[in-house]
């Protein structure tokens, strides 16, 4: 174990570094260091960064452990060339040492300090309800879209996902899962895409939001995102719309404070955490990129979140952040107590007289060394005193650029866990490893607002953050880990998917439909769901448009309902079964290969209609989190193009798959007890949902032909 001397002998070094600017002053501070200057030999040949991050590697005891005499060779080229970007990004904590020093001082017992800060549960804005003014809130969050940015940071290693390619065996990034029949990176896209089509619908004008994605090269995590988006083709957006920019991978260490390594000149490294994006972005150009595009705030996402775009959360919380100006906001909601999560907490700190507050974000792993308790709101209630951090962001871009002057890499922690990697022997080893990370949302530790007497609840909307506080399955459903039988379903795909389908079951209620009770969620894994209702976004998202769009009906217990389109015109559904009803152009047309949002898409209308098959079989090992699911008989309609679909007082029984063609509208009729089709050609839609927003801020649909 390294001593506290031996820390601060490099904490003070790493001091000195961060005060000098050029390379060559850095060299000549690292040559003078004890252990560089008593180092016999030294590898010839190399760079002027290359021998200065070969020097602080000698500085920090790391450089026998990871070269071998005589030096030569490509592996150590490699590495040094791959640490200078490392060192470059964190010379504002005095680069690798800087690094090595922040790491050492966290691990070590050393990391306690007294804290004066009060720690109090903050004031957030409730939206769980659809009242006047979340409706009002609602409507400017649509109407703000063209102000605003995406940003994802999608660099994460998510190694408790355990993901693999089928095929090649090599692991893969989280945001590759498949989840509902897509790519986790698919249908964060399909999110934004559907509220960009609901602006298009409102506003009848096109926006096209910049989206700016920070990978990593951890388990080719950036290749794997490109690779997605030119599968399909930038998802129908200009590839000048995207700006994909890598953040480092940084050294891990062992509890003794060495480098941990998986072989000669290969040490063990993992993505730093999300906290580097501000910094990352700024330097690379991504910031003057959003403002040239007339961008000034931003949503943030992270990619293991699917429910975060359900109902009209995205557009109020998004809505309050442009109405009030605000520099940063939360998207929270409840917590359980003892979860492994962050919290949304109010800073108290008192100096001279006055008091500052900071609206901010906690790790749970910071809770023990803040002395903050883990209590429940209220005696015998299950949710905390403070709501979870879901880490879904506003940000003001240019509060950012302001705060990142004052902290360029903010919420510094260790990160220490177990994981099993391959030693330079070849062996598997498990141990507890650590990596320093940060937190982007702790940024927010940096707007502060002063005032002469403690905050009340009246001023709570003078600072300069801001937090809503809604419904929990409506916020937050991440799939972070692999689900075990007898593990709690708590961060894994499969209990995403049931919060999923317990919001769709409400939805449904909603719309007037008769559904099946939910069944116990250990029944799941034994005899499916209940039922299934799946939806592209653009359907809504709101569920008031939905409501509009679907009247009435009735799934059945073990039936599905899957919509992958936006314009239907459903009225008393009855399903025995399985209904799937997929368009290819779900909301516009392609005009070389550009979406562009219209009324030339499929569109169905099924009134009075009766589904009758086998629907789903139960006997086949179906994954239903994937999509993955078997049938042994469904009714499946196809839009292709600008094609229509139109059923009225029909019964649809056995296996059907109905095709129709770009620019037909096909007529299902009931004749003498059998079901025939009618083909007409079309020219443009013969009917389409005409969007407006009366006084009360309610968007209302009405049905134009």
């Amino acid at each position: 174990m390294v001593t506290v001397s031996q820390i601060n002998t490099i904490e003070e070094l790493a001091l000195l570094l961060k005060e000098a600017t050029l390379t060559e002053e850095k060299k000549a501070l690292l040559e003078r260091f004890p252990a560089v200057q008593s180092w016999e030999e030294f590898p010839a040949n190399l760079t002027l960064e290359q021998d200065f991050i070969f020097k602080s590697l000698v500085a920090l005891g790391q450089a026998d452990r990871l070269f071998e005499r005589p030096y030569a060779g490509k592996e150590m080229i490699d590495l040094l060339d791959l640490l200078i970007p490392v060192e470059r990004f964190y010379a504002d904590i005095g680069g690798l040492v800087g690094y090595h020093a922040h790491m050492l001082r966290l691990i070590s017992s050393s990391t306690s300090k007294k804290e004066t800060s009060k720690y109090l549960p903050p004031q957030g804005i409730d939206i769980t309800e659809e009242n006047d003014f979340v409706r009002r809130m609602i409507l400017e969050g649509i109407r703000s879209l063209p102000l605003m940015a995406e940003l994802y940071p999608l660099g994460g290693a998510a190694d408790r996902l355990r993901l693999h390619d089928e095929r090649t065996g090599r692991p893969l990034p989280a945001a590759c899962l498949p989840f509902l029949g897509k790519t986790l990176l698919e249908n964060i896209i399909a999110d934004l895409q559907s509220r960009e089509y609901l602006y298009y619908k409102l506003f009848h004008a096109q926006v096209t939001t910049p989206i700016a994605i920070m990978t990593s090269m951890e388990k080719e995590n950036h290749a794997h995102i490109v690779s997605i988006f030119e599968e399909h083709e930038w998802f129908g957006r200009s590839k000048e719309y995207f700006r994909l920019f890598v953040q480092p991978l940084v050294p891990t260490l062992n509890k003794q404070g060495q480098w941990c390594l998986q072989g000669p000149a290969q040490p063990l490294l993992k993505p730093g955490g999300h906290g580097v994006i501000w910094k990352l972005a700024r330097e690379e150009g991504v910031f003057d990129w959003l403002f040239s595009l007339g961008r000034k705030k931003t949503l943030v996402r992270q990619i293991n979140n699917p429910v975060a775009n359900t109902d009209y959360g995205l557009f109020a919380f998004t809505g309050i952040g442009c109405a009030q100006d605000k520099a940063f906001g939360f998207a929270s909601c409840p917590r359980q107590v003892r979860a492994a999560e962050g919290i949304n907490i109010l800073v108290e700190k008192q100096q001279e007289g006055s008091y500052s507050y900071a609206l901010t974000n906690i790790e749970y792993c910071d809770f023990k060394r803040l002395g903050i308790a883990d209590q429940p709101s209220k005696p015998g209630s299950s949710y905390s005193l403070f709501p979870s951090n879901t880490n879904i962001l506003f940000a003001d871009l240019s509060a950012i650029l302001t705060a990142v002057e004052k902290c360029p890499i903010p919420g510094i922690l260790v990160n220490l866990k177990k994981l099993t990697y391959r030693t330079e022997n070849g062996e598997k080893r498990e141990e507890e490893i650590a990596r320093l990370e940060s937190t982007m949302q702790n940024i927010a530790d940096f707007f502060t607002e002063s005032l002469p007497h403690r905050l009340s609840p009246d001023d709570a909307h003078t600072l300069s953050s801001y937090l809503t506080y809604n419904l929990r399955r409506k916020t937050i459903a991440t799939a972070k880990r692999e689900f075990t039988l007898g593990s709690s379903l708590l961060e894994t795909p499969e209990g995403c998917f049931l919060e999923i389908l317990h919001n769709a079951k409400e939805l449904l209620q909603r719309c007037g439909f008769i559904v099946p009770e939910d069944a116990d969620p250990t029944m799941f894994f034994h005899s499916g769901p209940s039922h299934i209702f799946l939806y592209h976004p653009a359907l809504g998202p709101l569920y008031s448009i939905i409501a509009q769009k679907l009247r009435g009906g009735r799934l059945s217990s073990g039936s599905e309902l899957q919509l992958g389109i936006a314009e239907v015109d459903i009225e008393n559904l009855d399903i025995e079964g399985s209904l799937r009803i997929q368009a290819d152009n779900i909301m516009g047309h392609f005009d070389k290969n550009t979406l562009t949002y219209s009324e030339r898409c499929g569109r169905a209308t099924l009134k009075n209609v009766r589904i009758r098959n086998r629907g789903i079989d139960l006997e086949m090992p179906n994954v239903y989190w994937k999509n993955e699911i078997a049938r042994l008989e469904t009714c499946q309609i196809i839009l292709r193009g600008m094609s229509e679909f139109y059923a009225e007082n029909v019964t649809l029984s056995g296996d059907h798959f109905i095709e129709v063609e770009d620019g037909i509208r096909l007529i299902a009729k009931e004749v003498n007890g059998e079901v025939v089709f009618e083909r007409e050609a079309i020219s443009e839609p013969t009917w389409h949902w005409e969007y407006s927003a009366d006084s009360s801020d309610h968007i209302l649909l009405q049905i134009q032909k």
